[in-house]
């Protein structure tokens, strides 16, 4: 898949998720210079300790500063960064002949544990 858009760079599906995790993070966490941009030109929110860790999930965000605009209180599709920010780890590989995981029974449902 090409990404971005007209760059004749091509990568896999996993690598194009990589991309856009690390776009939409710097939204939110701080830059070399110590700014989250998602806190615009706020003196308050970007340097004052009690405000500068205070991330807030905007509706949207100015596409050239990276400042977020519109409603501030928003947990909609914004509040998914926090899943993004978490790390992951790979799927370990299952051997083909190993077939699909056991499943224990479920005690109501039948198996060796059920209440007899």
């Amino acid at each position: 898949m090409e990404c971005p858009t007209g760059s004749g760079r091509y990568l896999t599906l996993a690598e194009v998720a990589e991309e856009l995790t690390r776009r939409l993070s710097r939204l939110f966490l701080r830059g070399a210079d110590g700014r989250r941009p998602g806190l615009g030109d706020h003196p308050k929110q970007q340097h004052d300790p009690h405000f500068r860790d205070l991330v807030l999930f905007h509706e949207y965000f100015h596409g050239d500063t990276g400042r977020g605009v519109g409603a501030s209180h928003q947990t909609g599709w914004t509040g998914l960064i926090a899943k993004l920010l978490m790390p992951r780890t790979p799927r370990a590989e299952v051997p083909a002949a190993a077939g699909p995981p056991a499943r224990a029974a479920h005690p109501r449902r039948g198996g060796e544990h059920a209440a007899r």
